[in-house]
């Protein structure tokens, strides 16, 4: 009998260690300015998970766009607010309740300082160590009607190239970013994370945002372009970059791993990142605006593919990235 108790004390023991870390894996930007603030797994609207959380792989175009939330929208008076030349603070978590916001979480308060993932290891947030860490985003369209926006509207503001490593996340935002239209944007955060750390996805929040602080001679932004693999990648034998490659200027989230609305055709083990790999530089993008003649003509161009071109690093079959040209419209 003593033996029995002890056996299942410790298979009990074994599916906490195994189970409970499962239930802050993953993770997202939280504010209650944000599409499905309050969704729940529990959600009657979806026949499947799909808290902020959750990853998107192999999805359509209506259930990863916006993460599905456009049902939830947040309330008009709930806005983020960047600062124009300052840093915006994001809170990353892999749980509502590791945020300010806890007190709206399913789970009550289990914050644990600046630890994004609460009594968790860093691989329940897909990286083995702050230098596996990748980078992510925030983007803008300067339009808060979102039945207005289209994947390549969003314009990359922002990147920090340790995140998710820090619950508070700064990003820098640049000093010339214009005024919202009507005094309300819409934004969303992206993340891609490392490949050598679980199974590879996207991530994408949208939420409310505004740009206060504005100059009143502020440049509008250039229209976005898709951003190509330039920078240098040892892990694919790429010892030097190749700044030829890259899409300067304005560039669009990095839309990828989804059965439709990609604009990103990488490998499965060689994903796009927000780091110097596509150009996405640490800090403020504070080359999307429209400075001169030149670059306002740049900006009315748009990319098409010609996926006949193999990946500049497989360079064999296993995949073939496509690569942009720009086309006149």
């Amino acid at each position: 009998m003593e033996h029995y108790i002890m056996s299942v004390t410790r298979l009990f023991f074994i599916v906490v260690v195994v189970v409970v870390p499962s239930v802050y894996a993953h993770i997202a930007f939280w504010h209650p300015s944000m599409w499905g603030f309050n969704v729940t797994d529990k959600d009657p609207a979806y026949s499947y998970d799909n808290r902020p959380v959750v990853p998107l792989a192999r999805m359509t175009f209506g259930e990863w766009w916006f993460h599905n939330h456009l049902r939830y929208p947040p309330h008009p008076n709930d806005v983020f607010e960047l600062p124009a030349g300052k840093a915006a603070i994001a809170e990353i978590g892999c749980n509502k309740g590791a945020t300010t916001w806890w007190n709206s979480s399913e789970g009550g308060d289990i914050r644990q300082g600046d630890w994004p993932c609460p009594r968790s290891a860093p691989v329940q947030f897909h990286t083995k160590g702050i230098n596996d860490v990748k980078g992510c985003a925030l983007a803008i369209v300067l339009e808060s009607d979102v039945s207005k926006i289209k994947p390549e509207d969003f314009t990359i503001f922002s990147v920090n190239q340790t995140c998710v490593w820090h619950r508070f996340t700064a990003f820098q935002v640049p000093a010339d970013m214009p005024a919202c239209p009507g005094g309300k944007c819409t934004c969303a955060w992206f993340w891609i994370h490392s490949p050598d750390s679980g199974s590879e996805q996207m991530y994408m929040n949208a939420f409310q945002c505004t740009v206060t602080g504005s100059k009143h001679d502020a440049p509008t932004l250039m229209k976005p372009q898709v951003a190509r693999r330039c920078g240098a990648d040892p892990e694919h034998g790429i010892t030097h970059p190749t700044p030829s490659n890259c899409t300067h200027g304005a560039k669009q989230p990095l839309y990828w791993l989804q059965n439709e609305g990609n604009n990103m055709f990488e490998d499965y083990m060689g994903p796009p990142l927000y780091n110097d790999l596509y150009d996405f530089k640490d800090g403020a993008q504070n080359d999307i605006f429209v400075t001169s003649t030149k670059n306002a003509a740049q900006s009315q161009k748009r990319d098409t593919y010609q996926p006949s071109r193999f990946s500049r690093f497989w360079g064999n079959e296993l995949h073939a990235s496509s690569e942009a040209k720009v086309e006149d419209v």
